[in-house]
């Protein structure tokens, strides 16, 4: 056991049976916080992993301002 774990379990040794209630919510709200950031982190991965196989490559004569005006017009040609 690392020094600062065995500083823990001598504290709650010394606690009175009453405080015990605080300690163990303490402990659980910690623990569900680590568990929190290990499911984060897996989510964060996962989108990744499908951004990255959604990625794209575009065609070499590839012009985005011909692709905008072609947008604009199809979209907004009933306004003119």
């Amino acid at each position: 056991m690392t020094l600062i774990k065995e500083k823990a379990v001598e504290m709650i040794r010394r606690m009175p049976e009453d405080n015990m209630l605080y300690v163990v919510n303490i402990l659980q709200s910690l623990e569900a916080m680590t568990i929190d950031k290990e499911k984060d982190k897996q989510r964060a991965g996962e989108a990744l992993a499908a951004i990255l196989n959604m990625e794209k490559r575009l065609p070499e004569d590839f012009d985005p301002r011909k692709e905008l005006e072609e947008a604009r017009a199809e979209k907004y040609d009933y306004l003119s």
